[in-house]
């Protein structure tokens, strides 16, 4: 016998060893003909989506661009929104030179400015306390949005909480896209209200418009003049319950009156994308943050602007 033989002799009696010592002492589950194919893992099932909208509103949100849905929070959540709100604005560090507030004029009865100035806007804001985190994340939001993906789960893009004091701006008509130009076109706004939202305190006003006619106007410029391509007598007003969520398409016009009331109308603007279109939160956040810091501060002041 030569040593090749012997060699191959301990090499068979070494593989029989391993063999029996790795058969599992349990019945292997049976592939499933999609294993088999090869197609299980590179085709996942899409998760059931259990806060979906119906046929109707997906029909009716890519008809005219919008979609309400009252009542998708409770009145419960709403009141710790408001509790939260009210925290924030009173112990964190609200500084006019802190990146992620906004500041407005607050106005006389007469409408004249004034020389002060009061908190209108956090951007952003959802990592402030657990009740809006939750919110954000929330899948009563997420399916609905999904379901207008296609079952593709949505990605955070941008959020901010609007307090809008009393006697203070509104928002010109617009699309949110003028904004976000470069940016995928997939961006879906969705308005939580945390207060009761009205035509005095001015509640968003969108116009019907099907979102897949796209942008109005020229791409590239911040000339948004789109007031001649909007019907204003099908204006649709939002009035709005706490825990009320109105959806939005980012080519769906629309603006808000000034708050002439004597009251905050405070509300969450969180804006999605779909995820086949990537994360995009991050690199947008960096690029508002110098957007911002080069439109409302000084030249001289920009070196102690800061976020936190």
């Amino acid at each position: 016998m030569t040593h090749f033989d012997l060699d191959k002799e301990h090499l068979m009696s070494a593989q029989a060893t391993a063999a029996t010592l790795s058969r599992p002492s349990f019945t292997p589950i049976n592939p499933t003909p999609e294993q088999l194919e090869g197609v299980a893992f590179s085709r996942p099932r899409p998760r059931e989506l259990q806060h979906a909208l119906t046929h109707e509103q997906l029909d009716f949100f890519w008809a005219n661009g919008y979609v309400s849905l009252p009542g998708l929070f409770t009145h419960d959540e709403a009141m710790a929104w408001q509790e939260a709100s009210d925290r924030i604005y009173r112990d964190k560090l609200v500084d006019p030179m802190n990146v992620r507030y906004d500041f407005a004029e607050i106005k006389d009865a007469d409408g004249n400015a004034t020389d002060e100035n009061i908190l209108w806007k956090i951007d952003p804001f959802h990592d402030l306390d657990p009740s809006f985190r939750r919110a954000v994340f929330d899948r009563r939001i997420l399916d609905a949005l999904a379901s207008i993906y296609d079952g593709r789960e949505p990605r955070l893009f941008k959020d901010k909480l609007i307090y809008k004091p009393p006697h203070t701006h509104g928002n010109g008509l617009h699309q949110d896209y003028n904004w976000w130009q470069g940016y995928c076109t997939s961006l879906i706004s969705v308005a939580v209200s945390i207060d009761p939202a009205t035509e005095e305190n001015g509640c968003t006003v969108v116009y019907p418009r099907d979102p897949r006619e796209g942008y109005i106007g020229e791409l590239g410029t911040f000339e948004h003049k789109i007031a001649d391509s909007v019907d204003p007598d099908a204006a649709v007003k939002n009035i709005a319950k706490p825990g009320d969520v109105l959806l939005f398409h980012c080519f769906t016009p629309h603006e808000a009156g000034p708050n002439t009331t004597d009251h905050v109308r405070r509300q969450m603007f969180l804006t999605y994308n779909d995820s086949a279109d990537g994360e995009h939160y991050f690199s947008h956040r960096e690029h508002y943050f110098e957007y911002y810091k080069q439109g409302h501060y000084k030249e001289e002041d920009r070196d102690r602007v800061f976020f936190e």
